[in-house]
């Protein structure tokens, strides 16, 4: 029952609050995606950079890819121009495939936090321990964070009696709403999380 929640928990968090990042770290010279970029147009097979796409970017990938391959044998220029293009290319269509925006290659060794590379640790190690710990902290923390601004306006009235006392009602009752919330979203996450994998 423990590993269900702690897995389920890492789930929520990396939906509700790791996305961004995790879409970031693909646009990073050094994430996999230009990774894989890269590496297809070193080895000539554009296969390895292919998945990293939706299928319907293939053809455009492949364009480029061939355009890169013929412009790089004319000099060292035209092959870092040809193939900063090819790169670009797939991690724009790429970005476009998870339906984020694309604002061009992050520079290498950016720092996105410790998810990131706790979970790159567990795919290759295939223990999630680290990654675990990372959100079950988070988590609590957001709960704790909320729930301690809650409990310090308490003693304020949600029924204001007259005009003088709605601001502080409303903060009372926005910080209530704003507990509620998170910790709704985070159900929902979790139950849209397991639907997504049945």
């Amino acid at each position: 029952m423990f590993r269900t929640l702690s897995f389920a928990l890492v789930i929520v968090f990396w939906m509700l609050g790791s996305a961004a990042p995790a879409r970031a770290h693909c646009d990073g010279v050094d994430g996999p995606v230009a990774t894989a970029a890269q590496r297809a147009i070193e080895t000539g097979n554009v296969n390895l950079a292919l998945p990293y796409a939706p299928a319907s970017a293939e053809e455009e990938i492949t364009a480029r890819f061939q355009e890169a391959r013929r412009v790089r044998n004319r000099g060292r220029d035209a092959r870092v121009l040809a193939d900063r293009a090819f790169v670009e290319t797939v991690v724009r269509l790429h970005r476009i495939g998870e339906g984020a925006s694309y604002a061009g290659l992050r520079p290498a060794g950016m720092d996105y936090g410790p998810v990131i590379p706790a979970a790159e640790h567990a795919l290759q190690s295939g223990d999630v321990a680290g990654v675990r710990a990372i959100l079950l902290e988070e988590v609590d923390h957001g709960l704790a964070e909320r729930l301690a601004r809650v409990r310090a306006l308490r003693a304020v009235a949600v029924e204001p009696q007259d005009h003088a006392g709605v601001a502080a009602a409303r903060e009372r009752i926005g910080a209530e709403l704003d507990f509620i919330t998170y910790a709704e979203g985070l159900r929902q996450a979790v139950s849209g999380a397991a639907e997504h994998h049945e």
